[in-house]
C-alpha cells in the first residue's frame, strides 16, 4: 500500500471514529423522568429519552463511576413515540424512605448525569408533602380566534417558572392534572415539537445537584392516553389507578374523566366502588382518600358542571369518606369549601351540599401555565375562593389534618424562593415562596381529620362524640360544637404540622367549645 492509499485509510478509520464518537455523545440519555406505577415505597419507574442504557444505582452517591454501584437494571420496556426513543427500567425491592443515586450508561463506557431519587416511607406517622395541578399547555390562537392571552411573560414563561419552583421546594411527588400540552398537528402547531419543549421544561424541576420528582399522571383532553403510556410508563394504559402512600396515611385514585358519560363507563365506575370498598374495612382503610382527575365536577370558568361525575362519582366520595378532590381543565384557580353529595338536599348545587365535617374540598382548575380564562363568580356555599391566575397546590398531609397552600409564580419574587437540599420527606413550604392571597379566604387551608381510623371500627369504645367544627378553613379561632349532649368531660387535642401535639384542652364540657388556631398553619 502506498502513502498516498495509507493516508487515505487513516484518514477514513478517524472519521470513523469521529463520527461515533459524535454519535455516543448526542446520543446521550435526555429528559430523564421518574413514575409512579406501584408502591412508591418500595418501587419506581425510571425513563428516559434517546440510546438505550442500563441504570447503575446505589445508596451510596459514586458520582459517574458508575462501576462501583451495587445495582443494575437494564431496560424494561422501549417505546417509539412523538419522534424519539424511549426507555424505561422498573426498579423494585427499593428502600422505603431511602435517597438512591443513578446513573445511566450507555455504550461502551459511556454516562449520564448523576441523579437522584427518594423513596416514600412506608411509616404513616410521618408526613408527606406534594403537589398537585395541571394544565401546562401553551395558547392556541390563530388570527385572533381560540385561547386568551396568557398570563404574566407568556403561557410557557409561565410553566417554566412554576417547574423551577417545584425544583426549590422539592416536594415528594407532583400528582398532574391532565393537559401538559396542545396536542394539535395543524399548521403552525406541531405536538412533537410541543412535547419536547414539555420536557425540556420539565428538566426544570431537577435539583442542581440531581434529584428529580415523580409523578402521578391523570389524562386531559389535550393529550392521548397512548402519550401517557408510551411517554411515562404509567401503570395502567386507560389511566385510572389507586395508590397509597405512607403505608396507610392516605391512597390517591387518579380517575379517567374523558369518557363523555362517567355513569356509563361501567369497567371504571365497578373498579372504582369496588377499590373504595376494599379500602374501607375496619382492618384495610387509608387515613385519609384523595382524588384527582381533569375535567372538573365544579367548573369555574367557560364550561358547565358535570352532572354525570357528581352522580357516579362525588356520591361514591360522600359514601366513602373522600376528603381531597383535585380538578384541572378551565384555566383558573380555585378552592371550594367542604362539599359532600346528597340527593335529598332541598338546595344545593347539583346534589353538593356544604358539609365542614365529612365534605370533600375541590381544587382547581388547571393553571400551570395555560392561558387563563375569566372566572365565574363565586357560588354561594360552594366556592371558596375564585381567581383568573396561574398557579398550583402544594399539600401537606399528616394523620391529624391535611395543609393546603396555592402558589403562585410571580417572577419578581423568584429570586425569594429558597432552594432546599435536604432529604427529609413531608418538608413545608419554606418562606419567600409566592403565594395565592384571595380576598375571600385564606392562603391556607386545612382540612382537619374527623373520622381517624379507630372510628371506623364502630365497636370501638368509648366513642368520641360527634362534633362540627367551623369555620372550615380558619385564620384565628374554630368553635367546635358537638352535635350530641356532653354527657361527661372531653379532650379535644390540636396537631401541628408534623403531627406533634401543640394544643390540648381537657376537662372540656362546653357544647360549644372556641379553639385559637392563629398559629397552626406555620407548622
Amino acid at each position: 500500500m502506498n502513502l498516498g492509499n495509507t493516508k487515505i485509510v487513516y484518514q477514513l478509520l478517524l472519521g470513523l471514529f469521529v463520527l461515533i464518537f459524535a454519535q455516543e455523545a448526542f446520543a446521550q440519555p435526555k429528559w430523564i423522568r421518574a413514575t409512579y406505577r406501584d408502591d412508591p415505597a418500595t418501587t419506581l419507574s425510571l425513563g428516559w429519552t434517546g440510546t438505550v442504557g442500563t441504570v447503575h444505582y446505589d445508596t451510596i452517591n459514586h458520582g459517574s463511576n458508575y462501576a462501583a454501584y451495587n445495582l443494575t437494571k437494564t431496560v424494561d420496556r422501549s417505546t417509539s413515540h412523538k419522534g424519539n426513543d424511549h426507555y424505561f427500567v422498573r426498579l423494585t425491592n427499593l428502600q422505603p424512605g431511602t435517597v438512591y443515586y443513578f446513573v445511566i450508561q450507555h455504550g461502551a463506557t459511556a454516562v449520564s448525569a448523576q441523579h437522584s431519587f427518594r423513596t416514600i416511607s412506608d411509616d404513616p406517622n410521618e408526613a408527606i408533602s406534594f403537589i398537585s395541578g395541571g394544565d401546562s399547555r401553551q395558547r392556541v390562537n390563530i388570527l385572533g380566534i381560540g385561547d386568551p392571552s396568557c398570563w404574566g411573560d407568556g403561557c410557557r414563561e409561565t410553566r417554566q417558572d412554576l417547574n423551577r419552583i417545584v425544583g426549590r421546594v422539592r416536594p415528594d411527588f407532583v400528582a398532574f392534572t391532565g393537559d401538559y400540552i396542545r396536542n394539535y398537528d395543524i399548521f403552525p402547531y406541531d405536538s412533537e415539537d410541543d412535547w419536547v419543549e414539555w420536557m425540556d421544561d420539565w428538566d426544570l424541576t431537577n435539583g442542581p445537584d440531581g434529584r428529580i420528582t415523580p409523578i402521578i399522571h391523570a389524562l386531559g383532553n389535550h393529550e392521548d392516553a397512548v402519550d401517557l403510556d408510551k411517554l411515562f410508563d404509567v401503570s395502567n394504559a386507560d389511566i385510572y389507578y389507586a395508590t397509597n402512600f405512607g403505608g396507610n396515611l392516605f391512597r390517591l385514585y387518579t380517575l379517567n374523566s374523558e369518557p363523555a358519560d362517567a355513569c356509563t363507563d361501567v369497567i371504571q365506575k365497578n373498579w372504582l366502588l369496588n377499590d373504595l370498598q376494599q379500602n374501607s374495612t375496619v382492618s384495610n382503610t387509608p387515613y385519609w382518600k384523595i382524588v384527582q382527575y381533569h375535567q372538573p365536577m365544579i367548573p369555574h370558568a367557560e364550561y358547565s358542571a358535570r352532572t354525570d361525575l357528581i352522580n357516579c362519582w362525588a356520591s361514591e366520595f360522600a359514601t366513602y369518606g373522600v376528603r381531597l378532590s383535585c380538578e384541572s381543565h378551565t384555566h383558573v384557580l380555585k378552592t371550594t369549601y367542604p362539599l359532600k353529595y346528597d340527593a335529598s338536599a332541598t338546595t344545593s348545587y347539583n346534589n353538593l351540599v356544604r358539609d365542614d365535617s365529612l365534605g370533600a374540598v375541590f381544587l382547581g382548575d388547571g393553571a400551570w401555565g395555560a392561558p387563563p380564562r375569566a372566572a365565574y363568580a363565586p357560588i354561594p356555599n360552594v366556592t371558596q375562593d375564585v381567581g383568573q391566575i396561574s398557579g398550583f397546590f402544594f399539600i401537606n398531609i399528616n394523620k391529624q389534618r391535611i395543609q393546603i397552600k396555592t402558589v403562585v409564580p410571580f417572577p419578581d419574587s423568584m429570586s425569594n424562593v429558597p432552594q432546599l437540599l435536604d432529604d427529609d420527606q413531608g418538608t413545608l413550604l419554606p418562606a419567600g415562596v409566592p403565594l395565592w392571597r384571595p380576598a375571600n379566604g385564606s392562603e391556607c387551608i386545612i382540612i382537619p381529620n374527623y373520622n381517624p381510623i379507630t372510628a371506623i371500627n364502630t365497636l370501638a369504645t368509648p366513642r368520641a362524640p360527634a362534633a362540627v367544627v367551623a369555620p372550615n378553613p380558619a385564620q384565628d379561632y374554630i368553635t367546635v360544637r358537638f352535635k350530641e349532649t356532653l354527657t361527661e368531660a372531653v379532650t379535644i387535642e390540636i396537631y401541628d404540622a408534623r403531627g406533634k401535639r401543640c394544643q390540648s384542652h381537657t376537662n372540656v364540657r362546653d357544647q360549644n367549645f372556641k379553639v385559637d388556631v392563629s398559629n397552626l398553619c406555620s407548622g
